[in-house]
């Protein structure tokens, strides 16, 4: 990880989850809290002792970042806490050769970085990497990513590999939640790096997981890749392949979440956001309706975040 200037960036004290959320998520969250089982799952994964297993397993293999214990990680840490206002869950660097970072627990949420991540990148992404994992506990998503990190383990255990996946709905529905909800990460990534730039090249370096060809990288030639892989849809048969692909990922592919992630940060609500006017905690039950698409909107936002038409009407 090199070394990267310390700047001086925003904070949004207070700040709700509804200022970043994005609708995909809001709509996949919604049917997923409809299925009947998961209260049943969550109960009995409680009940087993899931989350203190996690716990346990991490403290007795990882590295448990602290003030003293890697000090320079730790502190980008407590600016993306500051910068979010979020409580502060226990962080943990894991040896482990896939670059990747994972939110789980549900009373005391953990993050956990892989050792492979924290080489690959400078202390600008690794900042907005903990703003990404933050954005998770922000917006509630812990109980739900805990239920499909335990059961993605489980399945793969008892079952093998992703065929016999193919029977369990549940997982299915999960993961389909889970790449939405990676959306509404990617934007608390954003807020928490204020440099688009600073985003893409994060998602890039993660696609091709390599620091030393990365200056050899162009940052406009891989968001026209999603471009390329939308035109993939004009034949049946490859919407039909993309969707079986797709089906058993946790994450949106990348050329998608760095288009996604340029777009917000080129809309009015990321910009309303950065100028302070933006939902918070003590404003959530005031919210209302937009007079367009009648999306729950905070009276700070002059515009709605989802259809974007003004609330001035």
């Amino acid at each position: 990880m090199s070394s990267a200037k310390t700047e001086s960036r925003k904070t949004f004290p207070r700040l709700s989850s509804s200022a970043f959320e994005h609708p995909a998520d809001r709509a996949a969250l919604d049917a997923l809290k409809k299925i009947p089982v998961l209260d049943k799952l969550f109960a009995r994964l409680i009940e087993l002792g899931a989350e203190r297993i996690f716990r346990m397993q991490f403290l007795g293999r990882a590295v448990h970042v602290t003030p003293k214990q890697c000090p320079r990680i730790y502190q980008l840490y407590k600016e993306a806490i500051e910068i979010l206002d979020v409580q502060e869950p226990d962080l943990f660097l894991v040896s482990h050769p896939q670059p990747n970072a994972v939110t789980i627990g549900v009373e005391r949420p953990m993050i956990v970085l892989h050792s492979s991540l924290v080489d690959l990148l400078t202390e600008d992404e690794l900042r907005a990497v903990l703003g990404h994992e933050l954005g998770h506990v922000k917006a509630g998503h812990v109980l739900y990513m805990t239920i499909a990190y335990a059961l993605k383990n489980f399945f793969e255990q008892l079952f093998g590999m992703r065929g016999s996946l193919a029977q369990i709905g549940l997982v299915v529905a999960l993961y389909d939640w889970s790449r939405k909800a990676e959306l509404t990460a990617d934007r608390a990534e954003l807020l928490v790096a204020q440099d688009i730039d600073t985003c893409i090249r994060l998602h890039m370096k993660l696609s091709g997981g390599s620091w030393s060809i990365y200056e050899q990288m162009d940052s406009t030639e891989f968001l026209k890749q999603a471009n390329s892989y939308e035109d993939l849809d004009y034949s049946t048969i490859n919407k039909f392949y993309k969707i079986l692909w797709e089906l058993w990922h946790t994450h949106p592919l990348p050329v998608y979440r760095a288009r996604e992630i340029k777009n917000w940060s080129e809309g009015k609500q990321y910009k309303e956001i950065l100028e302070g006017r933006y939902p918070t905690t003590d404003q959530e039950i005031g919210l209302r309706e937009c007079p367009h698409c009648e999306t729950p909107v905070s009276p700070s936002f002059f515009f709605c975040p989802d259809c974007g038409g003004s609330i001035r009407v």
